[in-house]
C-alpha cells in the first residue's frame, strides 16, 4: 500500500504540469479576437433621405455591397473584388490626412436633404471613425477625396453586379446562401475532397447536393445572403 501511495506521488507533478500546459493551450487569448471577413466592414457610405436609402460597403473579403431602398422596393447588388483591388482602395483612404476633420461636420438640415455616413476601418490597431455630411455639402479636400472613394466603389458594383445570376467574380465560400434556378435555397458547405466541386445542403429541404466549381454559376441564380459559419 505505501508502494502505491509514493508511486502516485511521483506521477502527481507530470499530471499537473500535463493540466497547465492544457489549460494554457486551450485558454483564450485576451488580447484576440477572430474576426469574420465576410462580416468586416472596411469602408461604408450610408446615405439616407425620407424614401431613399443608399448603402454601398466594402468587406474585408472583397465583397462590394450595395442596397438601395426607394419607398418599399429593396434591392441588393453584389459583387467581389480580387485582393490587390481592395488593397488599391484601401491604400486610397490611407494616403488622406483626414486627422484635421469634424467627425460630424456641418450640412444642410431637411427632411428631404440626403445624410450620408462615411465608415472607415482601413487603419489597423486604430479604432474605426465616423463621418457625416449632406450629400450637398462642399466638403473638404480630403473628405471629398475618401468620398471619392466610395463613389468609386459604388461604380464598380453598378457596373459588375448582375441583373441576375451570382456576383462577378463569386468564389463560394462556407455559409453562403444560394438561390437555385428553381427557387430552392442552398447553404455552402466546403469544396470536395478534390477541390474541384462545392457541397451545399438545402436550407428548407434535408438534401446534399454537389456540383463542379465551373458550374455553379449554371446552377444558382442568387446570392442571397453570406452568414457566418460555424
Amino acid at each position: 500500500m505505501t508502494i502505491g501511495i509514493q508511486a502516485d506521488r511521483a506521477v502527481l507533478p507530470s499530471i499537473l504540469l500535463c493540466l497547465a500546459v492544457l489549460l494554457l493551450t486551450v485558454a483564450p487569448s485576451s488580447g484576440s479576437t477572430h474576426v469574420d471577413r465576410r462580416s468586416h466592414e472596411l469602408i461604408r457610405r450610408e446615405c439616407r433621405a425620407i424614401i431613399d436609402t443608399e448603402d454601398v460597403t466594402l468587406f474585408a473579403n472583397g465583397t462590394v455591397r450595395l442596397i438601395a431602398k426607394h419607398e418599399e422596393d429593396r434591392t441588393v447588388q453584389l459583387t467581389e473584388l480580387t485582393p490587390d483591388e481592395v488593397q488599391a482602395f484601401l491604400r486610397r483612404v490611407r494616403e488622406v490626412d483626414l486627422s484635421e476633420e469634424d467627425p460630424v461636420g456641418l450640412h444642410l438640415q431637411g427632411d428631404w436633404v440626403e445624410q450620408c455616413e462615411l465608415y472607415l476601418d482601413v487603419a489597423e490597431g486604430e479604432e474605426p471613425t465616423r463621418y457625416r455630411f449632406g450629400r450637398f455639402d462642399s466638403l473638404s479636400l480630403p473628405l471629398s477625396r475618401v468620398n471619392r472613394v466610395a463613389d468609386d466603389l459604388l461604380a464598380v458594383v453598378k457596373e459588375r453586379a448582375p441583373t441576375t445570376g451570382l456576383p462577378y467574380g463569386y468564389v463560394p465560400e462556407p455559409g453562403d446562401i444560394l438561390e437555385r434556378v428553381d427557387g430552392v435555397l442552398f447553404e455552402v458547405i466546403g469544396l470536395t475532397g478534390d477541390k474541384k466541386g462545392i457541397e451545399l445542403i438545402g436550407v428548407e429541404q434535408p438534401l446534399t447536393i454537389y456540383i463542379l466549381n465551373e458550374a455553379i454559376g449554371q446552377h444558382f441564380k442568387a446570392l442571397v445572403e453570406r452568414r457566418e459559419f460555424p
